[in-house]
């Protein structure tokens, strides 16, 4: 027990006189002096920011190319390398940008899986691929922060099962498919067997358990559709997508 919560029972005078004494410590500000803090607050921001880049470029960018089938010109990691567990296949295209603290894995059985990421995709922080069998990205695919997408269930229903730490069957298991332009927010859970449809976007906190059209807008947990976006001007020759509109879809 450390002193802090051991002081925090206020059980005996000598509890109840450390806590006043920690509470009384507790509004203690030091001042800002100028000088020193400037130096402090700029020595802070090359830290994270100019240093943090090259260390990526020299160190992570490099070992993360050593790990993946093949990698892209343009690879930008932003803190830290994607950890990667289990025999996994990743193909990323060029100019892939993947924020920290990513992990990658091949669950199952032993065999090898498959992670494709298009070209010019953004996966954010904290975000996590189960690999079942396959889970491929598209082209200008933005992952938002701390999403995951499920391509195993990594233990069976039947709790006797689960007791016996079996895997899950064939029904547990499936790949995943995000086509391009598709957004996905923050915080969302996509399951096994989902195809997201092309310039689709979930909205944050969602949990997709189905398929999405091209062009929708879903969300909620199970995610549903809300909006249907109006194909913007080239859309259908595959050009770089102009700006669209949305229009609203009636509920039955």
């Amino acid at each position: 027990m450390g002193i802090i919560e051991w002081a925090q029972r206020r059980e005996t005078p000598a509890q109840r006189r450390v806590w006043a004494l920690l509470k009384r410590g507790s509004g203690f500000e030091v001042p800002v002096i100028p000088l020193l803090h400037h130096a402090l607050l700029a020595e802070r921001r090359f830290r994270k920011g100019p240093l943090r880049l090259l260390w990526s470029k020299a160190y992570h960018e490099p070992l993360l190319r050593m790990q993946c089938a093949s990698v892209g010109p343009g690879l930008l990691l932003l803190e830290d390398m994607p950890k990667i567990i289990g025999n996994l296949r990743a193909v990323l295209g060029a100019r892939v940008r993947l924020n920290g603290e990513q992990v990658w894995i091949a669950a199952g059985d032993g065999t090898p899986k498959t992670l494709e990421i298009g070209d010019d995709t953004g996966v954010g922080h904290r975000t996590e691929f189960i690999v079942g069998t396959t889970i491929t990205i598209g082209r200008h695919v933005m992952i938002a922060n701390r999403v995951s997408l499920l391509g195993f269930d990594g233990h069976p229903l039947d709790p006797l099962a689960r007791a016996r730490h079996e895997p899950p069957g064939a029904e547990g298991v499936g790949p995943i498919t995000v086509k391009d332009y598709a957004w996905i927010g923050s915080d969302c859970t996509i399951q096994k067997g989902v195809t997201i449809g092309r310039g689709a976007v979930v909205a944050a906190g969602s949990v997709v358990k189905s398929n999405i059209a091209d062009l929708t807008v879903v969300s909620g947990n199970p995610a549903r559709p809300v909006w249907k976006i109006e194909p913007p001007p080239g859309w259908d020759t595959g050009a770089a997508p102009a700006a669209a509109s949305v229009v609203a879809i009636q509920p039955a």
